[in-house]
């Protein structure tokens, strides 16, 4: 039998599926002992697991529409750029951030942390840029892809507002009590521009890599 792009993308999507499922399931039960940082605080105050619950719905997504043998419609494929942003966000603060002052075990950690911060982004990666049948991302849905991790954003500063202290907060750089109000501005206009860089480099890259996108392409005349 082909293993052809149908297969890969239920493969791949799959294992994404699964990955979330029981980083998630081992969070809960601890079958496999995890790094104590992923259970400081309440799991769903986490960016990572957002961003890892998104790609799970956007993964079984693309499989109800493979197995329909439909097109993505539009809403899922922003959902799946937007997780794809959110994950190789969360990476680079992993790569850049939190490795570096919390210890590499959170990118290793079978427990869960490392189907979260390193599998899941790279099955990721391969999906949007070489399996997903989508059509050609558009401006809007560059912005439109960034709108959760505002969401996440605002919601996380109003809970600790309204906490009014930092024990909740899962990041150094969420810590708004104790860091000066222009520190904070400055670490979330960061973060919200590289989500923006990474979504429109992803948006560009991908007419280049799909082989569904470039047919399309291709057959209308414009250029990838």
């Amino acid at each position: 039998m082909e293993f052809g792009i149908r297969e890969r993308t239920i493969l791949v999507n799959s294992l994404i599926i699964i990955c979330v499922v029981y980083a998630f399931l081992n969070f809960v039960f601890q079958f496999v002992k995890t790094v104590d940082f992923s259970m400081n605080v309440n799991p769903l105050l986490y960016f990572t697991n957002w961003s890892n619950i998104l790609a799970a719905v956007a993964a079984f997504c693309s499989l109800y529409c493979v197995f329909k043998g439909i097109r993505l419609p539009k809403s899922v494929a922003v959902l799946k750029l937007a997780s794809l942003t959110m994950l190789t966000v969360t990476f680079l603060v992993v790569v850049f951030v939190l490795g570096p002052t919390k210890g590499w075990e959170i990118l290793f950690d079978i427990g869960g942390l490392l189907f979260l911060h390193l599998i899941v982004p790279i099955l990721s990666v391969i999906d949007y840029l070489f399996n997903a049948d989508v059509d050609p991302p558009e401006k809007n849905d560059v912005l439109i892809s960034v709108v959760p991790m505002l969401i996440y954003a605002l919601g996380m500063v109003i809970i600790l507002l309204i906490a009014g202290n930092d024990d909740l907060a899962p990041y150094p750089f969420l810590r708004i009590h104790s860091q000066p109000v222009f520190v904070t501005v400055l670490w979330f206009a960061a973060i919200g521009a590289i989500g923006f860089a990474v979504s429109y480099g992803y948006s560009r890259l991908v007419r280049k890599t799909n082989p569904n996108l470039k047919a399309d392409l291709s057959s209308s005349g414009e250029s990838p």
